[in-house]
């Protein structure tokens, strides 16, 4: 049983050893199997992420997937379905205080996924949305918002602020589904979007 081993750099695309940063290994990679086990390490050694791929030369996730921070400690446990969130997930910080509560629903027929942000606490161990109701306020990667969570979904006007693309913007949605947006970049140059990937330079009349 011969285990491959790839290097990755920043952005998880393949590269030269002397560029990595992070090393994946694909266990019984020699065998003809259903599943290979796929584990990412640290340049420090540690466990990135660990979990089940269908394809030993493409990531295709599938089952139960662990995230670690840097520190060793626990970030994240997502379930994947044929590549595609499926089933519960948590999220914890890194100082392993709980962070999050979601359910993932994956339509195979439609193609669509859907979220269900169900608890959720901020950094001060604060339980700001309870059985997919409350007002919601973080950071996730990039992006920081806060906004109205009713039956698990964004509901109403959502503010947030986007650093890596140095965007603020305003959003409108309801049950989950974006209405309406505005985005205004470091040039205070501002465009809205009726929806995702259909962005128009101009203002329209129902924004403010």
């Amino acid at each position: 049983m011969v285990s491959k081993k790839i290097f990755l750099d920043s952005l998880n695309r393949e590269c030269k050893p002397e560029n990595h940063a992070y090393t994946r290994v694909i266990t019984n990679y020699s065998q003809v199997s259903a599943r290979y086990v796929v584990t990412d390490f640290y340049k420090n050694g540690r466990k990135k992420m660990t979990g089940c791929t269908l394809d030993r030369d493409i990531l295709k996730k599938d089952g139960e997937f662990i995230y670690f921070f840097k520190n060793g400690s626990k970030e994240a446990v997502i379930n994947f379905k044929d590549d595609h969130k499926e089933g519960k997930e948590i999220n914890w910080y890194e100082n392993q205080i709980k962070k999050s509560e979601k359910q993932n629903i994956w339509n195979p027929k439609t193609k669509t996924s859907q979220t269900l942000l169900l608890n959720f606490w901020n950094e001060n161990k604060e339980q700001i949305v309870t059985d997919g109701n409350g007002e919601y306020e973080g950071t996730e990667g990039f992006t920081t918002q806060k906004g109205t969570i009713k039956d698990g979904l964004k509901q109403g006007i959502w503010q947030g602020t986007d650093t890596l693309n140095k965007v603020t913007f305003i959003e409108k949605y309801e049950k989950g589904v974006l209405i309406s947006g505005t985005k205004t970049d470091e040039n205070n140059i501002s465009y809205s979007y009726p929806s995702k990937g259909k962005e128009v330079a101009k203002k329209s009349a129902s924004n403010h």
